[in-house]
């Protein structure tokens, strides 16, 4: 289940518990390059708890971040 509950509304035990098979997983992303956020990508996809971490924006392009394809490569991810 994602998200909250509905007000009034509590979770259950099942609910509380992830069942994807990663979810006991915690990963750092350093990558930058295409086939390393792919890779990091399918983790998430799969349950691991994904922690992008980002250059400073000196060091990468203008408006990248919120093109498409920025955005479908780092889904499921926390930055």
């Amino acid at each position: 289940m994602t998200g909250r509950p509905p007000p009034g509304r509590q979770l259950s035990a099942m609910e509380h518990h992830d069942h994807r098979p990663l979810a006991r997983f915690k990963v750092i992303d350093l990558t930058r390059v295409r086939a390393g956020p792919t890779c990091v990508r399918q983790l998430a996809d799969w349950g691991a708890d994904v922690i992008k971490i980002e250059a400073p924006e000196a060091m990468r392009s203008r408006g990248e971040r919120h093109g498409p394809d920025f955005q479908n490569l780092h889904r499921n991810k926390r930055s």
